[in-house]
């Protein structure tokens, strides 16, 4: 199966757990229980064009499309949004959708561009499921093998360089958030640790836990270990994206209108971020060329320590540790997916602990791993 194939058919899967086969009427419902409960909501709302996002985007949350009408004391309002809920089999052992919205409300106020947040529902009062409502932006993503197919292959030389420009420029501004006076200090509790670095291996290591995946488990410890053991000091507290690909931007006319899937957001340092965009392209994307026009990762870090004015520290085991998160991602979806899309999903997933541990390996950051992966 063809890498681009491979990235359609884990976001369709995904999205078929997510759903759990609760039907557009029943979305139709629900979404007017929430409007109508708005207190500048007069009357009974309109809900249309109820639909799933394409295959360029969507990450772990669910995700849907619809159109709002409905009128209050300034006069009718039509509005176009997006539903983000959370999904019925998730890929992850923990969601915090109240804080997802939290943290993209506070960014309104910033130069990061967000979709507005509009209506939350936290515990599902009205959804039935927790949830929250926010904007449609103008725009569109790439698949998750953004150099196979989509928007950038599809893209003329020049305007691949520019939308790769622009993704260093959008995580350059996430960077340069004032996490702490934008009150997201709460982000230091995502997960067990004294160092920033050591929490958010934990986060990933309870995540592996909550998989059962002993085999695993095991062959990742030492890493873990290591990450935990050598987390450098001297680095730069700053919110992460935590989502780094190219499918978590949306694009129009090679500008950025929106950074979208926050879920895997955390505190964290600009080298997370920008060693994640290698880590993802190393499982699914290794094998494609090079899209003409598109920077490289070299240039991509050299356009990042331009534009943001931070020298780029500590590679080698930043890519370790983005390498570690992918591998652990990539264990939890073979406990996500049915056994009949994993015949055809395996070699891809199995590749991320695979190559964890080759770059461990040759880090020396371990002295014995498994040579050969579980399975």
């Amino acid at each position: 199966m063809e890498a681009d194939e491979v990235g359609a058919g884990i976001i369709a899967h995904s999205r078929q757990a997510r759903f759990a086969d609760i039907s557009t009427d029943e979305w139709e419902k629900r979404l007017t229980n929430l409007i109508s409960a708005q207190a500048d909501v007069i009357g009974k709302p309109r809900i249309s064009n109820v639909r799933q996002v394409g295959e360029a985007a969507g990450g772990s949350n669910g995700t849907l499309l619809f159109d709002a009408s409905y009128d209050t004391d300034k006069g009718p309002v039509l509005h176009n949004l997006v539903l983000r809920f959370l999904p019925a089999s998730g890929l992850f052992h923990k969601y915090d959708l109240e804080g997802q919205f939290s943290l993209q409300k506070a960014l309104e106020s910033t130069d990061v561009p967000v979709p507005s947040q509009i209506w939350l529902d936290a515990v599902g009062d009205h959804l039935v499921q927790p949830g929250y409502v926010m904007s449609q932006v103008p725009g569109a993503s790439t698949p998750m093998v953004w150099k196979a197919s989509g928007l950038m292959a599809e893209a003329a030389v020049g305007d691949r360089r520019k939308m790769t420009i622009e993704l260093v420029h959008a995580l350059a501004k996430i960077h340069n958030v004032d996490w702490r006076a934008a009150g997201l200090a709460w982000l230091e509790d995502r997960a067990k640790g004294i160092r920033p670095i050591e929490r958010e291996v934990n986060w990933y290591w309870e995540a592996l836990v909550w998989s059962e995946d002993e085999e695993y488990q095991a062959m990742l410890k030492p890493v873990q270990n290591w990450l935990i053991a050598n987390e450098p000091e001297d680095i730069e507290l700053v919110l992460c994206h935590g989502d780094s690909n190219f499918g978590n931007y949306m694009f129009d006319h090679n500008k950025i209108t929106a950074v979208i899937d926050w879920e895997m957001s955390f505190l964290g340092t600009p080298e997370c971020d920008l060693s994640f965009l290698v880590a993802g392209d190393d499982v699914i994307g290794a094998e494609i060329p090079w899209l003409e026009g598109a920077l490289s990762f070299e240039e991509m870090f050299d356009e990042y320590e331009r534009v943001s004015g931070h020298k780029l520290r500590h590679m080698d085991y930043f890519l370790l540790f983005s390498a570690y998160r992918v591998a652990v991602i990539n264990v939890l979806a073979m406990k996500h997916f049915p056994p009949d899309a994993l015949v055809a999903f395996m070699p891809t997933l199995e590749r991320g602990p695979k190559l964890c541990v080759a770059r461990a390996k040759a880090l020396g950051a371990v002295g014995t791993l498994l040579d050969n992966p579980p399975r």
